[in-house]
């Protein structure tokens, strides 16, 4: 049985709140719009209500909006409405563009913004060092844990930190292949109980 917290994952998250630094929002505000928009791809953030863009009816935009079942609201210019403090930009975009799209960005903004592709469609950009393996670990010194109490189930690119870092990385059915590989174990998709299967086998079967 592994002794762990269940952390993370889509639909069981244990928020974690920061705030953001005026030099992150300055950055979204005044570069990556601007960048999205010469690229061609579509910048979306969210509001206590749902997601902000200016395409409401972009294809991975409505994807985004499918995938965590929020509605879509659309704005004239995404910097002049966002007024508020962000957490994350998430930029959609042709899967066939992005890989060329992702390798500009981290070229445009290096040492500035930390960027990933968590999707073949989708780029995020957040404040420069965060990522789902800081906040973890973060958490468990917090709980006075170790990564090797900590299982962890992912599917896209910016799950490979974390899969790497807990000491039961899982990846899910529909997982990217650099995942896939990295991962100790692979369990059902997203669609399937993935992660209930995972946490029965690791977390509440007392023979594991």
């Amino acid at each position: 049985m592994l002794d762990a917290y269940i952390i993370g994952i889509r639909r069981f998250i244990i928020r974690m709140s920061f705030a953001p630094c005026r030099e992150f929002f300055i950055q979204i505000v005044f570069c990556v719009c601007p960048f999205s928009r010469y690229w061609n791809v579509v910048p979306l953030t969210y509001d206590k209500n749902g997601i902000v863009t200016e395409v409401p009816d972009a294809p991975y935009v409505l994807e985004e909006a499918r995938i965590n079942k929020i509605p879509v609201r659309k704005v004239e210019n995404l910097p002049a409405e966002v007024t508020y403090p962000i957490n994350k930009l998430l930029l959609t975009g042709d899967p066939v563009d992005m890989p060329h799209v992702e390798e500009l960005m981290q070229q445009e903004f290096a040492g500035k913004l930390s960027i990933c592709r968590s999707a073949p469609f989708f780029i995020e950009t957040m404040p420069l060092g965060v990522g789902k393996d800081t906040s973890l670990e973060i958490l468990l010194r917090a709980k006075g844990l170790t990564p090797a109490n900590l299982m962890a189930c992912g599917d896209g690119w910016n799950d490979l930190p974390m899969i790497r870092l807990a000491g039961m990385g899982v990846a899910m059915g529909n997982a990217q292949p650099p995942v896939k590989a990295a991962a100790n174990y692979l369990t059902a998709d997203n669609d399937h109980d993935g992660v209930g299967l995972a946490v029965e086998k690791f977390i509440l079967n007392e023979e594991t």
